[in-house]
């Protein structure tokens, strides 16, 4: 994925927020984000743009929305 596609983020994903004031949150549905870029020193992780902050998620659970027109 690249920096501002769509991603779709399943149901019981941990979402990590390592600002100021850290915080895990548990996806309670299914959701969508915006990628902004991978994270993390292993690549592993993405951050991304869910709910009106910066969050990160592992990145083997989330997937790239499809373009259907």
């Amino acid at each position: 994925m690249k920096e501002g596609d769509l991603c779709y983020i399943p149901q019981a994903v941990n979402l990590f927020n390592k600002e100021e004031h850290p915080r895990v949150i548990i996806t309670q549905k299914p959701m969508s984000a915006i990628y902004l870029r991978e994270y993390g020193k292993d690549h592993t992780c993405a951050m991304l743009w869910v709910g009106g902050r910066q969050m990160v998620a592992d990145k083997r659970h989330i997937y790239p929305m499809e373009e259907q027109c």
